[in-house]
């Protein structure tokens, strides 16, 4: 007997690439402001837009504040005279339509839905969010999708894994694997909501925090071993 019936899973950097993604709607959009930009300005932005992010998964500051403070912040830093609106609008336009997977993980989830519940766990903007899982085929795939600018939480807020608990109709937290690639956010929010947890460490990085999942992976692929694996 499988110890999980329910896999709760992040979406960007467990299932599609985001940093990929990212970086090639940066600069696809200073190609088309006619800006020139190096890989220095890209891991700038990146450093602004964390920091940004980690406001949001502190409850301090609003999505719809995040999208636009992020660049302007950024384009004050960077002397160019652009409105953030835009920006944010254009970069937003590329990133929807142009969803990479993670390496691994498409095939992952083509065997684990007949064998498993699927629930999508995000932080991630709605706006983008839905026309990549759309393009994907993950909305055929995992019910619920909760996406916390719908439900007004955001990971790791306990509240937030307490919409998801109620939305698969109340499992036991024995039979819930959290699965994401954030110690913050996944991985903290799993703990304190009581449920195992399995960290996707792709890049090889050492944890320096106080969570402190019950599995590590450093490949998607890896999973498989885990949710199959007898209890």
């Amino acid at each position: 007997m499988r110890k999980y019936d329910w896999l709760y899973f992040d979406l960007d950097n467990t299932l599609l690439d985001f940093d990929r993604s990212s970086i090639l709607s940066f600069y696809n959009l200073f190609e088309k402001l006619e800006v020139d930009i190096s890989e220095t300005d890209y891991q700038r932005y990146k450093e602004i837009n964390h920091e940004v992010w980690m406001e949001l998964e502190k409850g301090n500051i609003s999505p719809d504040v995040l999208k636009i403070k992020r660049w302007d912040l950024y384009l004050k830093e960077q002397k160019l005279a652009f409105d953030p609106v835009e920006v944010n609008d254009a970069y937003f336009e590329h990133i929807k339509y142009n969803p990479v997977w993670v390496e691994g993980a498409e095939a992952l989830i083509e065997k684990l839905k007949y064998d498993f519940q699927l629930c999508l766990i995000t932080n991630g903007l709605t706006e983008v969010q839905l026309p990549r899982l759309e393009l994907t085929g993950l909305d055929k795939i995992f019910k619920p999708i909760i996406i916390s600018q719908q439900i007004g939480v955001a990971k790791p807020d306990v509240a937030f894994f307490e919409k998801a608990h109620e939305l698969t109709d109340f499992p036991t937290k024995e039979a819930i694997l959290v699965i994401g690639d954030t110690l913050t956010s996944d991985i903290r929010g799993g703990i304190d909501f009581g449920v195992d947890t399995c960290w996707y460490n792709h890049r090889g990085i050492e944890n320096k925090t106080e969570y402190h999942a019950t599995q590590v992976i450093s490949t998607m692929s890896a999973l498989e071993d885990i949710v199959y694996r007898e209890a």
